[in-house]
């Protein structure tokens, strides 16, 4: 089953849902070098720090345990 995409952007061609906005600026914080190079990477990529702060989509939950 394929998934709805998101429209596209005029600059990128494509828009990122919020989890993987939130996910890719956790791995850019991970891989930078300090904030600046943080920094840098996030406006390279079209990302704000604020997207790796915000909770990210609740996961989808299964029903209870043995039921």
């Amino acid at each position: 089953m394929r998934r709805p995409t998101a429209p596209p952007l005029p600059e990128t061609g494509f828009d990122l849902t919020r989890d993987q906005r939130y996910h890719g600026a956790r791995v850019v914080a991970s891989a930078a070098n300090d904030a600046e190079d943080c920094a840098l990477l996030l406006a390279v990529l079209g990302l704000e720090p604020a997207d790796g702060i915000a909770e990210p989509p609740p996961l989808p939950r299964s029903g209870p345990p043995g039921g």
